[in-house]
């Protein structure tokens, strides 16, 4: 059911506290208690000592993983394992996140965050492959600005219970698009089920048949829950009104609030960049003997 003419009062981005209505949707969908948060970080923490995990063992971080798996311990201690696995294997990406190379990939509207949460009170994520140039970035920078943008929606609790809706034109412009495209399923889609983000819903605009091909083919290396979230669209520019109100939206995704170009990003790029050398500084938490080794700062 299309979403127009609804009224609604819709949350933004940067939401540090969880407003009731998420507090009783945690409950409701997470199974959220005081009880269930204190066992649950007291349990998680016995199993990483227990183990001998490479982690970080911070209530809010740990707070991801629980609320990602709705609660169920043993799920969200096999989830941060497998966090911890990917961050050592992938030190070179996060090991490299720095303000001047993943910085260009956002102001240029290759990938980004919009200033409002939908409905479902989830972070909005947009990827534009087809917006890739190497005057702006390297490939690599662009699935690094990708990773921090989803690692700063989910330190907000608000992300964690309602989750993550991603948005991606699979508009092909260049042979720059697929070098990006086949860039990002060989380093990311094989990791995604180790973040501990709600996937609640992936539009991707602008498809056809060969896209529709290439899905088919790497479908395997995304997890079988996250693949029955995805829906195609073609290039009908009103697609994506049935799942989001045109305020949401810009208006290449079919929406009425002005261009990518035009709206102030000054809702959360100063937090962003901000948010860069905290991440930076978490992997000592993930460092391993054979980690590959990158700058300190």
């Amino acid at each position: 059911m299309s979403l127009q003419g609804r009224e609604a009062c819709f949350l933004p981005l940067v939401l540090d506290e969880l407003p009731d209505s998420l507090k009783e949707k945690a409950k409701i969908e997470l199974c959220e208690t005081e009880e269930a948060v204190r066992d649950g970080l007291q349990k998680m923490k016995k199993l990483i000592k227990e183990k001998s995990v490479l982690t970080c063992t911070d209530d809010n971080f740990l707070m991801m993983f629980l609320r990602s798996k709705k609660f169920n311990v043993s799920k969200a201690f096999e989830q941060l394992k497998s966090y911890s696995y990917q961050r050592h294997v992938w030190m070179n990406y996060y090991g490299f996140i720095f303000a001047d190379k993943v910085m260009p990939a956002i102001h240029n509207n290759i990938c980004g965050i919009l200033p409002k949460r939908d409905q479902e009170g989830r972070a909005i994520i947009f990827f534009r492959a087809c917006k890739y140039s190497p005057d702006i970035c390297e490939p690599d920078n662009v699935l690094r600005a990708l990773q921090l943008l989803i690692h700063f929606a989910l330190k907000f609790p608000a992300t964690q219970v309602s989750g993550v809706a991603l948005i991606s034109d699979a508009k092909v412009e260049s042979l720059h698009t697929l070098q990006l495209a086949f860039r990002y399923v060989k380093v990311s889609l094989p990791s995604l089920h180790a973040l501990p983000a709600r996937f609640q819903s992936v539009n991707i605009i602008n498809t056809n048949v060969f896209v529709r091909t290439c899905f088919a083919i790497v479908r395997h290396l995304i997890p079988s829950k996250l693949v029955g979230r995805v829906t195609f669209h073609g290039s009908n520019e009103n697609a994506l009104l049935e799942d989001f109100d045109a305020s949401l939206l810009p208006t290449e995704f079919g929406g009425t609030m002005g261009s990518l170009e035009n709206v102030p990003k000054d809702y959360y790029i100063k937090k962003v960049e901000e948010f860069i050398p905290i991440l930076h500084a978490s992997n000592h938490y993930f460092k391993r003997k054979d980690t590959v080794p990158f700058p300190d700062s």
